[in-house]
């Protein structure tokens, strides 16, 4: 799944060199998130963002169990749409820009979230299976899948979160000011 998500980054990046008018129609999707955003505190914020990420992440986890194609989807979805903004933002304000604005939570989210996406897609390569008339114990994986989300994942999206509302922010705040 790590894979594919780099692969659509770069694919992403590539499509936003060759077509830079599709970059500002892909983006437009952004711009009514950052006017919500403008009248949230730091910590509503943080659990907008750390809500978004779990809901979503446990979703593409769940409903991997319909033979991977949502998690597959997702992580592609994501990858390609990282690349057209990480060409935006380089373009824009440059390489350490980028680099500061998805490091510091980024090195926690994006695993987080590619696991969710492994674990759904784990679920559909079972679900297959039993179709095919294999014996496998799909509700025991699904348990375990979802206890993992809990246990691991969620904590570590809330972390993730709380980095990208408190430090991520002023970090680049910092390099607005350079």
């Amino acid at each position: 799944m790590f894979l594919l998500f780099l692969i659509s980054a770069v694919i992403g990046y590539i499509t936003a060199i060759m077509y830079p008018d599709m970059v500002v129609r892909s983006l437009e999707e952004l711009e009514g998130l950052v006017e919500l955003l403008k009248n949230l505190s730091l910590i509503e914020i943080m659990f907008l963002i750390f809500l978004n990420n779990a809901l979503k992440s446990l979703l593409i986890l769940v409903l991997g169990v319909g033979l991977g194609i949502v998690p597959f989807l997702f992580i592609a979805y994501n990858g390609y749409f990282l690349g057209i903004f990480s060409h935006k933002i380089i373009m824009e304000q440059g390489s350490l820009y980028l680099v500061a604005g998805i490091l510091p939570h980024g090195i926690i989210e994006i695993p987080m979230v590619v696991i969710s996406a492994a674990i759904g897609l784990r679920l559909g390569f079972k679900g297959l299976a039993s179709l095919k008339g294999k014996s496998v114990h799909l509700k025991e994986e699904i348990i375990t899948g979802v206890k993992f989300f809990f246990y691991w994942i969620m904590p570590l999206l809330l972390v993730a979160a709380a980095v990208e509302t408190f430090i991520t922010s002023v970090i680049i705040g910092l390099l607005s000011q350079m």
